[in-house]
């Protein structure tokens, strides 16, 4: 069904039931007695009587979701009723959309033809996230307003494990041009240096044509105040950096098996202690061997991945969620 921009894979039915065990569970008054009636259910509304009246006087529209109580006559969309019976005062039910995004993997609408794209050709954003700064001879970073085009979820982030929180603190996005996750990569200062992209229907990245990348995370790792007793996870993948960050960990990660900027970056983080947990294959140990080799005066662990897993990323394909939590375990010399 169609809930404003948003595309739902559910009827009203569906969303109320799982709306109504998530408020059960947390102990939300809200929402509990429902009654069909022709194109409404008819709900207890929750904006007035604290949610408890003894029969339902809110209709919630079977076709579009749009609240209307006869009683009170409060008018909302959908998403406005889900964030306010969980305590979201935001604008236009943002947390809402987020509620319907993660619960039954929606995504904006829009036509798209099923072939591959060729990210770098064909896609104009892309080329345009490092901006030419030839003629100014002066920095030129993604804009707020460039970035702000990709502020929406999409299924994919929720499949692989991601939370809201680590997404919105990385500014993970999605762009619909080229149906990807779009990752900003930021320097220290939160500068916007581009934006990396992930095909979500390919195993591709991509990034603008003539970047050297560095190290992803950088901001975040030190919006933590590390100290030299801290300790700090090095992973390949920008994803295995994120569901690390996730469970509590200092994570960045290279992108690659380095380089000599990197190797720079990683020397200058604070902290002394370093963990490998770039993957289990030939690259990942190469990677390790080359970190080792070029960045001096760290003390150097790795994770000993199990045969069967490749990386963090496969924990989390796995939902092996405690894995990840206890990572550690798996730290050797």
């Amino acid at each position: 069904m169609n809930i404003g921009d948003l595309y739902i894979n559910a009827d009203i039915y569906e969303i109320l039931d799982e709306l109504k065990i998530q408020l059960k569970q947390n102990e939300l008054p809200y929402l509990q007695k429902t009654k069909d009636s022709a194109g409404d259910i008819m709900v207890q509304c929750p904006y007035h009587g604290n949610g408890q009246e003894r029969r339902p006087s809110m209709g919630i529209r079977k076709s579009d979701g749009m609240c209307h109580c006869f009683a009170c006559h409060e008018v909302h969309t959908l998403p406005e009723l889900i964030s306010f019976v969980f305590g979201s005062n935001d604008l236009f039910g943002q947390y809402g959309r987020k509620w319907l995004l993660k619960n039954f993997g929606t995504v904006q609408i829009e036509e798209r033809k099923d072939v591959e794209i060729d990210l770098e050709r064909n896609n104009t954003s892309a080329k345009n996230s490092m901006v030419d700064n030839s003629d100014s001879g002066k920095p030129q970073w993604v804009s707020e307003e460039e970035l702000d085009k990709y502020r929406y979820y999409h299924p994919y982030m929720f499949e692989r494990g991601l939370n809201e929180a680590v997404i919105e603190r990385f500014d993970i996005g999605y762009d619909k041009a080229t149906d990807s996750i779009t990752f900003p990569v930021r320097d220290i200062y939160k500068h916007t240096l581009f934006i990396a992209r992930r095909s979500v229907k390919y195993k591709h990245f991509n990034y603008p044509k003539g970047v050297e990348k560095p190290i992803y995370g950088l901001y975040e790792l030190y919006q933590n105040q590390i100290t030299k007793n801290s300790d700090v996870f090095i992973t390949e993948s920008m994803i295995d950096c994120l569901l690390l960050c996730e469970y509590g960990f200092n994570a960045v990660a290279m992108n690659g098996t380095g380089s000599e900027l990197q190797y720079k970056q990683l020397a200058d983080i604070p902290a002394r202690h370093f963990i490998l947990a770039t993957d289990n294959d030939e690259a990942g140990r190469l990677a390790k061997e080359k970190i080792r080799k070029n960045v001096p005066n760290k003390l150097i662990t790795e994770i000993d991945f199990p045969s069967d897993i490749k990386d963090v990323g496969d924990l989390g394909k796995a939902k092996r969620f405690n894995d990840i939590k206890n990572i550690k375990d798996w730290e050797v010399l």
